[in-house]
């Protein structure tokens, strides 16, 4: 029917455009070739008279990018997969193709070819545009015509340069592979390279002309693709997946009228809506909202989740406005918490008035210049300075959009301490908005969004409670512990606290019983064994004999996705990141949309995290899929990546433009996406086969049993994340000792933060939104300090413990630590009464701090 756009791919060029304009026309269609604006030919093809527009699918495209006639354009329909094609010579002399070819391989090429390809990049981008008579001295110059001087021949020697790295990439095997697992399609055409890649920005422009903002919302259209290319067509879906979080469906003539019989209703209401026929309360369908979040990087990759978002500046303050749907949304950060407990009222900031507990809240200010943060000060208690910035400006910047708007969503962190700041935002902003509502989303990405958006919640208050109660805990018994401290040894910068007392107490013990030093025996076997004998007696051997040898096949299990425990283990042990580093990056990660939130102790996988990595395994490891939920309790999940993008694919699609951040990553960033992003895809895939040989070694007068894995029959998982070393397989037999050593060594390992983490998640005491917190307040106070990667108590981390074990042992003991957890998580859940918690805790640290010899102020 009429109101059609045709678009030709641009790899196929105006030529192609003819021939589809002239077949149609045969067919008896009204049909325009459009090349370039004609303001009249609008009028017709407004009118009906033209039928069909013809013209390139390219977002440079007159026909993509000029036409807005939502009552009249109803469907596109490209002939061909949009796609660009680029033809790069062996000799190549243009740099500007050069340059374009070696971005497109440079993140598959960055770490092979390191700060050549930097450099070779750096100078190519430094040199264009070059004029084409300077190419043609060249191209001259390459056979041997003519010399060049100056910047002629500068400019050769970077040409060269990079013609020389594009040359070993094309004849590099593995690379070859790495790019067919993309997107681009490479190939050799009469001595020429051809580059071909999915135009994806240009099918959105093209196909954009069909569905446009009018008084109600966005008008309905239907795009048609009809596919000569299937890698470039598995490549146009895939950019829109990471673009849009589109999916195509398959052309069914059922459904797509269907789609007619919508679209057709749309234009007749875009109709009535200009002849003024539909009453004004009707067209407010198109809602004013104002998002807050928390970070202004969550602010950001969300408003540039929708398009490209108007930036305004209001009292200093920065925020987004972007069009989604049916709302036009005002998207803000609050930058954290807003308020904290008053210092000035009541039992450190909690009064009790009639048998309850009244917190009292004031607003948060952070000193401009030393960037430390407090509440009740005029000036900075840190450094003196007058230069403050108070929450109370951000609350009456929100206070001021919440008049502008239909309405208020929050959008928080979907934990205890992201209720209490949504909660917060309620209080101020519920005056100037009545209509707010709660969204919950555990990853930054378009569809979660939408969904949130769809079925938007309410807050809950026992998640509020909670969040309450632990930080009046750590209030009342962190101010009392720690004015002790300071009384005994003199220092204000101490401070203790029930979590960090108890982790402070491993690392003492720890460190006390390194000290324990045992004999420990190296021997090492003409066979290539190597065993560690412990309290080894009389003289060394001179040989050693394996027995009851048996050899078998086993099956492994992949782990499970990463917990945040988990997460922080793996990064100390394998990356060497500290628990605050790592919990950075991971924030950075899921603020720009990449992972699913991080802190969690849940390793529930949804259907859309099966989903994206049963993709991922069938498309790059064919068979070897294999979906695991693991828990079905909880609204949470693990931490995984919200992409199927591997660390190449996913630099390749930054580089690219395709997947676009708000901002840039940095090389830690990328190699914890790799360890998450394997984790996850290794769980969604089969077990390996292993060969596994267990013996008995009779030495020194002792007997030890050894395990070893000695072969793999079936790689399954651990062709993404490798958890085994495979050793060399032994024999029965007394085999001669070529060397053997004793020294002296302590009969445990100091702990790592990695140790101390899973020793929290296992003892029950701290949460995933404190395990790096807790470390790094250790570190902060001088209680600890870390050589090779390993944690050793300090002179004054020792005093401090013995002080408060002695005069407090009870209320920082593992036990009572785990009960409060327990009881937290209880409020939580809406099983006990927070108020009943306070009323215990309030006795219980009072009676402990008296029994001190130091009553505290009466009641």
């Amino acid at each position: 029917g009429p109101g059609c756009l045709v678009f030709v791919p641009q790899a196929k060029g105006l030529e192609y455009a003819e021939k589809i304009a002239e077949t149609l026309e045969k067919e008896g269609m009204s049909v325009f070739l459009y090349e370039r604006m004609s303001p009249g030919m609008l009028e017709k093809f407004r009118k009906g008279e033209y039928a069909v527009l013809v013209g390139i699918a390219s977002s440079r495209s007159p026909l993509a990018r000029g036409l807005d006639l939502p009552e009249t354009v109803r469907y596109v329909v490209f002939a061909g997969v949009p796609r660009r094609e680029m033809k790069v010579e062996v000799k190549e002399c243009n740099p500007q193709k050069l340059l374009v070819a070696l971005k497109a391989l440079s993140p598959l090429l960055g770490e092979r070819m390191g700060k050549r390809m930097a450099s070779v990049l750096s100078s190519l981008s430094k040199v264009i545009p070059v004029r084409g008579e300077l190419i043609q001295k060249l191209r001259e110059a390459d056979e041997g015509k003519t010399q060049l001087e100056g910047f002629a021949a500068h400019l050769r020697k970077v040409v060269l340069e990079a013609r020389e790295i594009l040359e070993e990439a094309m004849g590099d095997e593995e690379l070859r592979k790495e790019v067919g697992r993309l997107d681009v399609e490479m190939r050799m055409e009469g001595g020429e390279w051809v580059f071909i890649s999915p135009d994806a920005d240009g099918y959105l422009q093209a196909s954009g002309r069909a569905s446009r903002f009018y008084a109600m919302g966005i008008s309905r259209g239907v795009s048609i693709v009809v596919v000569d290319d299937e890698k470039a067509f598995s490549g146009l879906s895939r950019r829109l997946r990471l673009l849009a979080d589109e999916e195509f469906e398959e052309y069914v003539p059922e459904k797509v009228k269907e789609e007619f019989e919508k679209v057709d209703r749309d234009r007749e209401t875009i109709r009535r809506i200009r002849r003024g026929e539909v009453k004004p309360e009707v067209l407010d369908l198109l809602r004013s909202s104002l998002l807050v979040v928390e970070s202004p990087t969550k602010a950001r990759t969300i408003a540039y989740l929708f398009g490209n978002p108007a930036q305004r500046t209001l009292d200093g303050f920065t925020f987004y406005e972007v069009a989604s749907g049916q709302h036009v949304l005002t998207v803000v950060a609050s930058a954290g918490h807003l308020f904290d407990l008053t210092t000035l009222e009541g039992f450190h900031g909690v009064r009790k008035e009639d048998g309850n507990y009244l917190p009292v809240y004031t607003d948060i200010r952070r000193c401009a210049d030393c960037g430390e943060q407090f509440t009740d000060h005029e000036t900075c208690p840190f450094c003196g300075s007058a230069n403050l910035r108070t929450k109370k400006e951000t609350v009456e910047l929100l206070q001021k959009l919440s008049l502008e708007v239909n309405e208020v969503f929050i959008a928080t962190d979907p934990d205890a301490e992201g209720e209490k700041i949504g909660y917060d935002l309620y209080v101020v902003l519920s005056p100037y908005c009545r209509n707010i509502r709660r969204l919950e989303f555990h990853e930054v990405t378009r569809k979660a969004l939408r969904k949130a958006l769809e079925e938007p919640g309410g807050l809950r208050p026992s998640y509020v409670q909670a969040q309450v109660v632990r930080r009046i805990e750590d209030r009342w018994v962190g101010f009392e512990l720690s004015r002790k401290l300071w009384e005994v040894f003199g220092k204000r910068n101490l401070s203790a606290g029930r979590v960090q007392t108890p982790v402070l107490g491993w690392v003492l013990r720890q460190t006390e019983e390194l000290k324990r030093k045992i004999p420990v025996a190296t021997v090492r076997l003409e066979n290539g064994l190597v065993l560690r004998i412990q309290n080894p007696e009389g003289p060394p051997p001179q040989e050693a004999e394996i027995t009851d040898l048996s050899t078998r096949e086993e099956k492994v299990l992949p782990p499970p996705p990463y917990t945040t425990d988990a997460m922080l283990r793996e990064a100390s042990q394998r990356l060497g990141f500290s628990a605050s580093h790592t919990m950075e990056l991971a924030q950075t990660l899921f603020e720009c949309g990449l992972i699913t939130y991080h802190r969690t102790d849940s390793t529930r996988v949804s259907i859309v995290g099966m989903e994206l990595a049963r993709k991922f395994v069938e498309e790059n490891y064919p068979g070897l899929s294999r979906p695991r939920e693991y828990s079905k309790e909880g609204a949470h999940e693990c931490i995984r990546p919200t992409k199927p993008l591997s660390l190449q694919q996913l630099r390749f699609y930054l580089s690219a433009g395709i997947v676009r951040i708000p901002q840039k990553l940095g090389p830690d960033h990328f190699r914890l996406y790799d360890l998450i992003f394997r984790r996850f895809i290794a769980s969604q895939m089969r077990e390996a086969r292993i060969l596994v040989q267990e013996f008995k070694v009779k030495v020194w007068g002792k007997e030890v049993r050894e395990r070893r894995v000695v072969g793999i029959i079936e790689e399954g998982f651990l062709k993404v994340h490798q958890t085994l070393r495979v050793e060399g397989r032994v024999e029965e037999g007394s085999f001669r000792v070529m060397e053997t050593k004793v020294r002296y060594e302590s009969s445990v390992r100091p702990y790592s933060q990695g140790d101390l983490i899973a020793l929290m998640k296992e003892k029950g005491i701290g949460r995933p939104s404190t395990y790096s917190k807790i470390i790094e307040t250790l570190f902060k106070r001088g209680y600890v300090f870390e050589k090779g990667g390993k944690l050793f108590v300090t002179p004054l981390g020792r005093m401090v413990y013995r002080y408060l074990e002695e005069r407090f042992g009870r209320l920082v003991s593992e036990e009572l630590t785990r009960d409060l957890e327990e009881t937290i998580d209880a409020i939580e859940n809406g099983k006990i009464r927070f108020q009943d918690v306070l009323k215990g805790m309030e006795e219980e640290v009072r009676r402990e701090i008296s029994s001190s010899g130091n009553p505290l102020p009466p009641r």
